[in-house]
């Protein structure tokens, strides 16, 4: 175990064999895969909020998993096991909650085919989850002689029908979360991060990456108010990017 949550840490470093407090490592496990779990829950129920989508029962779990944690609170293992099987329900619950949210603003999800690569042209590409943020900037991109691309998590966007009506939405350009800095440096575009699984840029392309909502990094523009503005003209005023057309992919 390796627990430093609070004052009582031994030799103000962290307690390994057991807590100063009385929390053996069994305890100490749980309480972390609880923390864990509370992440998760925590950025379905952020994406779904953005939505105007609220669950009272999500709400208080974060309340009760996060008390549960604290220093001489809990030292139960049955109470501790009861609640972790609760977080997967409440998960269960928030990712619930956050599909009928994408439902209900941009229709039900259908079968795609998705161009892979980059078209002529100026360009954008955006990664993460937050398909409020993507919809916001095709809304503002429209008729701009500007094409935006999915990256990573931000595939399954094509599948909408509210988001896949923008011709603009041309594509997927790249691979997975971990390649954005190659990828990136590679895309003579316009960069958007939205939310989580985005790495600090390198030196050679974050002057033309942007970030918004929760997502925030050093140096980096931070958009506020979902005001794409800066990102667009970024995107014109950067050499237009090369034909290279990969696969169709589903």
């Amino acid at each position: 175990m390796f627990c430093y949550q609070c004052e009582q840490t031994a030799k103000g470093t962290g307690c390994t064999k057991s807590g100063v407090c009385g929390k053996d490592p069994d305890i100490a496990g749980l309480q972390d895969t609880l923390i864990i779990a509370l992440k998760g829950i925590a950025a379905y129920t952020y994406h779904a909020r953005e939505l105007g989508a609220r669950d009272e029962q999500v709400d208080a779990f974060f309340a009760e998993g996060l008390f549960t944690t604290l220093t001489n609170v809990n030292f139960n293992l049955e109470s501790h096991i009861k609640l972790l099987l609760k977080a997967g329900e409440i998960n269960l619950r928030a990712m619930e909650m956050l599909d009928k949210a994408h439902i209900e603003r941009f229709g039900q999800m259908e079968p795609t085919k998705v161009q892979v690569g980059t078209k002529e042209g100026p360009g954008i590409v955006v990664t993460g989850h937050d398909l409020l943020d993507l919809y916001e900037l095709l809304k503002q991109s429209e008729g701009k002689g500007v094409n935006v691309y999915t990256h990573g998590e931000m595939l399954p966007a094509h599948a909408y029908p509210k988001l896949k009506k923008f011709p603009h939405l041309v594509g997927n350009y790249g691979t997975a979360w971990q390649n954005q800095k190659k990828e990136f440096e590679e895309f003579s575009g316009a960069i958007l991060g939205t939310t989580n699984c985005v790495l600090i840029p390198r030196d050679s392309y974050k002057d033309r990456m942007f970030t918004c909502g929760i997502a925030d990094l050093p140096g980096v523009v931070h958009i506020e108010n979902r005001d794409f503005t800066p990102v667009i003209e970024k995107a014109l005023s950067l050499p237009p990017l090369q034909e290279n057309i990969g696969p169709t992919t589903m």
